[in-house]
């Protein structure tokens, strides 16, 4: 398989309702699309999602930059079975620094193609069992206005859904998770996305909620803070939940030599794709620590069928965040047929996914001349 060239593809997809936490309100998606096209005339996807606050990426960058210099690294290239691909994508990984996003669109599109190529699926390269499928999670933001709470929560109770987390940073945050917490009827994980400045202001609005049954609490403080989630622990006795946070083994490490976190938050487009996720997964294991798997808001399908693949080769997820995003958010997905991020067969070559070239053209943002 010899590598002839690399696209990038700025793409802009409206969604089709607002989706808001403490941080941002999204109206839409920015992402960058990475084609590798091989001599013989297949082409492998990968999707670039860069969040500038969580891993430092700009999609100005991914364009200018970062991008190029990994594309201009595989272009070229040639490879003569899958472990040899595999290999060339852990050295990449080994110099990525913070540009996890990039390397994940890289990884992949490389991925995807040597599939096609070889004839394997994706996932394989992290495990050779294939698992059920994890139900999907809840994710409740500040776009549901609280007088819309009873009878949203009230839906998800008649559907039956167990794993629902709920933003907070609200003023009436104990409102709002009352309301959720009554019509469920299970423990809630509530996510600040690093809303409270300090950690004695975290530990003063947790214990204002102790009558909310509560799972866990997710990144409460700025990542940097690991001193105060560490505090947050102790004080509270409730699970801490990194995520903003956690993007690569050496922010594993320095969190479990701190005691800051219980839980890893696996979002595979912050981490540096699937090679990476599964190194920090690994590691939170090793140490006796749990992991959840999570999506970031906005991927299409082909970031949200990473995801799916990866819950169906990793064990030990309850379930997944964001399932099916690309279908219930975006007005429009690259995939020809959205619903295959989730339904396609965990045996499809590469990503198993049809990319629809003439979506990505039709959103793809164009430079002035």
């Amino acid at each position: 398989m010899k590598v002839e060239r690399f696209d990038l593809y700025p793409i802009r997809i409206p969604f089709k309702t607002p989706f808001t936490h403490a941080r941002y309100e999204r109206t839409e998606t920015r992402a960058v699309i990475v084609a590798l096209r091989s001599a013989d005339g297949l082409v492998g996807f990968g999707e670039v999602l860069p969040r500038d606050y969580v891993t430092g990426e700009t999609i100005e960058g991914v364009l200018s930059a970062v991008g190029p210099s990994l594309g201009a690294r595989v272009a070229g290239r040639s490879f003569e079975h899958a472990d040899e691909v595999v290999l060339h994508l852990r050295r990449e990984l080994d110099r990525a620094g913070r540009n996890l996003a990039t390397v994940c669109g890289f990884e992949t599109a490389l991925l995807d193609l040597a599939g096609r190529t070889f004839g394997f699926a994706l996932g394989e390269v992290l495990g050779r069992t294939v698992l059920p499928a994890p139900p999907a999670g809840v994710v409740i933001g500040f776009e549901v206005e609280t007088k819309a709470l009873p009878r949203y929560a009230a839906v998800l109770r008649l559907l039956g859904k167990r794993h629902v987390k709920v933003k907070v940073g609200l003023p009436d945050d104990d409102e709002r998770l009352s309301i959720i917490a009554d019509a469920v009827k299970v423990p809630l994980r509530l996510d600040a996305n690093g809303a409270w400045a300090s950690a004695a202001e975290a530990i003063r609005r947790l214990r204002a909620l102790a009558t909310i049954p509560i799972a866990s609490i997710e990144q409460p403080l700025s990542p940097d803070d690991i001193e105060g989630a560490r505090r947050i622990r102790e004080q509270t006795g409730l699970a801490v939940m990194a995520d903003e946070g956690l993007c690569t083994r050496e922010d594993a490490d320095r969190l479990i030599r701190a005691q800051a976190a219980d839980i890893f938050n696996i979002r595979i487009g912050k981490c540096g794709g699937v090679l990476a996720s599964l190194r920090i997964v690994e590691r939170a294991r090793e140490s006796g620590l749990r992991c959840h798997l999570g999506t970031l808001a906005g991927e299409t399908g082909i970031l949200t069928r990473i995801a799916e693949i990866f819950g169906r080769f990793v064990p030990g997820f309850d379930c997944l965040d964001g399932k099916g995003q690309n279908e219930s958010l975006l007005q429009q997905d690259v995939l020809e047929d959205p619903r295959e991020a989730v339904n396609a067969p965990a045996s499809a070559a590469g990503l198993g996914v049809r990319v629809s070239m003439e979506r990505i053209q039709a959103h793809e943002v164009r430079s002035p001349r």
